[in-house]
């Protein structure tokens, strides 16, 4: 099928960059919080499972959804055409979903982390995570400790409509407000392996993390023995002139490889995390948060530099038979 497609063609100076993706200098927060599995299902059946018409079936793993936020201060395409372009920084806010992925005939899942919602504060972020590989970004204002600071408060704010009505103007609206409040300790340690079991064991501690099958969550926690460094899977298309059909739809899968790690924490103690409601993101219907006041869970960080390489299609729905308009 790529055999047949039209080189892309790039203007002269274009922005948009070419896999791999260096990303360094990172600094990641995260947070899992508790959705409702049949929310968070019905999403990935409305994005993923629809894409893929049955040549693999995508099951939500755990109502559990990984909140993160991560500031990255040296971002590049390590691509030869493109590394001697420059530089930029970006934050990225992302709820991951945890998901597997069936084959007819396979016993055990491929495991991804599906990005459903990302925001991000720059525009050359935005375009090239959106068209290389599906990221589903959105411009955002946020909060998050700085390097020296104790990792208390963390704030996103996005741009969309609320409430949506004819009279609603788009603006930046309060989305997420993530609080440390007691007995909140940052322990670091240097020792990767412990780092990775101490994360797990938390997650498995939590009350009902695992939902899915009991066999595959010993696979589940082999491929989180890489954590950061998993694959991630995206929807990526791109809509015709009127809005409905897509001129390229298809299922892509990219790995992120950890090139180096400069350190280590596990945050203790109790997290609240409090949704406001934003017609444009309604969370509670797409994660199955609640809107107001929830407890996150098994906080972390990690200080790192990884890649993200060129994506792998899994499935091109961008042809159809018929007319399923």
């Amino acid at each position: 099928m790529s055999a047949t497609r039209p080189p892309f063609l790039y203007p002269p100076g274009s922005p948009l960059m070419h896999p791999p993706l260096a990303l360094e200098q990172a600094r990641l927060y995260g947070f899992w919080v508790a959705g409702d599995l049949a929310a968070l299902q019905a999403s990935v059946d409305r994005t993923l499972n629809a894409c893929s018409r049955g040549q693999l079936h995508f099951t939500v793993l755990t109502h559990y959804v990984l909140l993160s936020f991560a500031e990255i201060r040296h971002a590049h395409s390590a691509y030869p055409m493109d590394v001697v372009k420059g530089w930029g920084t970006e934050i990225d806010i992302v709820t991951w979903v945890m998901v597997g992925c069936s084959k007819p005939g396979d016993p055990w899942p491929t495991f991804y982390a599906y990005p459903l919602h990302i925001w991000v504060d720059d525009c050359m972020a935005l375009v090239n995570g959106r068209e290389l590989y599906g990221y589903p970004k959105y411009e955002c204002l946020y909060a998050m400790p700085a390097r020296n600071e104790p990792p208390a408060t963390f704030r996103l704010a996005a741009k969309g409509f609320q409430p949506y009505a004819p009279e609603t103007e788009l603006a930046m609206h309060p989305l997420l407000d993530l609080d440390a409040t007691v007995g909140v300790k940052d322990e670091p340690t240097k020792d990767v392996l412990a780092w990775r079991e101490g994360l797990i064991a938390c997650m498995h501690e939590t009350p009902g993390f695992w939902d899915t099958h009991p066999a595959w969550r010993k696979k589940f926690d082999e491929w989180f023995d890489f954590f950061p460094g998993v694959e991630q899977l995206f929807l990526k298309q791109f809509p015709d002139g009127d809005g409905h059909r897509a001129v390229y739809q298809a299922i892509v899968a990219a790995p992120a490889k950890i090139k180096a790690i400069h350190g280590l924490s596990l945050l203790s103690g109790r997290y609240d995390l409090r949704l406001h409601p934003l017609d444009s993101f309604p969370l509670q219907r797409t994660l199955g948060w609640q809107l107001g006041v929830q407890p996150a869970h098994c906080g972390f960080c990690i200080e790192f530099d990884f890649e993200v390489q060129a994506a792998v299609e899994l499935v091109d729905n961008s042809r159809i038979d018929g007319d399923a308009r």
